[in-house]
């Protein structure tokens, strides 16, 4: 077992590593203040990062079969939607074909 060499200033613990060390002061010694900023801090950063972001979630969107009501569809629904989508699809490629084209 490793030996504990960073003692907290404050109490008796004592840990191994100074990060943990670091992450005691810092959630049990400081100040309430500190503490707030911190957190505020912390969800910031997670609406930053989640925001707009597919990256946690592969696949459609949170919502989106809802949204659109294709939970209640058919597969002959959904094959006329796909359908419909890939049409309406290829006429905004032809629209900027020709404007850009």
């Amino acid at each position: 077992m490793p030996k504990k060499k960073f003692k907290c200033s404050k109490c008796d613990r004592s840990f191994s590593m100074a990060a943990h060390l670091a992450r005691h002061m810092g959630t049990l010694h400081a100040s309430p203040k500190a503490r707030a900023a911190k957190a505020a801090k912390a969800k910031a950063k997670q609406r930053r990062t989640t925001k707009g972001s597919t990256a946690k979630r592969a696949g459609r969107p949170t919502g989106l079969v809802s949204r659109l009501g294709l939970r209640d569809m058919t597969l002959e629904q959904l094959q006329n939607v796909i359908a419909a989508a890939r049409e309406q699809g290829q006429r905004k490629i032809d629209e900027l074909r020709a404007a850009f084209g």
